[in-house]
């Protein structure tokens, strides 16, 4: 089995990706937003992404939001169901550096035929769904 691909675990620093990051059109509470413009990181879950936004505090990583552009249905329950367990609980361990200390969440949304896959402190899942939405 291959393995799966998180290029972006919360906790991380700013610092991983400094130089690959350009600015982001969100702007979003009091974290610094940024937008993945490298190339080596265009993966999640062994699926190529389109857009990728990085949330910082403190320069530390507190949440992700991926953007799969013009996806099926079919694709969106594909992408939940590898962020879900088989009793519906969705899995996040996967997407958190092995230290980091706070309460994490992971959302998929479909809309307008975009795929989101949110993972955040979970403070700040609500208001991220919404900046979509």
């Amino acid at each position: 089995m291959e393995k799966e691909i998180i290029p972006f675990k919360l906790g991380l620093e700013y610092e991983n990706w400094e130089f690959e990051l350009g600015l982001c059109s969100i702007r979003f509470k009091h974290l610094d937003n940024y937008k993945y413009v490298g190339t080596g990181l265009n993966k999640f879950l062994n699926k190529t992404t389109d857009e990728t936004k990085l949330f910082f505090s403190l320069d530390i990583l507190e949440a992700v939001v991926i953007n799969f552009k013009d996806k099926s249905m079919q694709f969106f329950k594909g992408i939940t169901s590898l962020c879900t367990s088989a009793t519906g609980e969705l899995k996040h361990l996967f997407c958190v550096e092995q230290f980091t200390q706070f309460e994490v969440e992971v959302r998929c949304i479909y809309k307008n035929k975009d795929v989101f896959v949110i993972y955040s402190k979970k403070s700040l899942i609500e208001g991220l769904i919404k900046e979509i939405l």
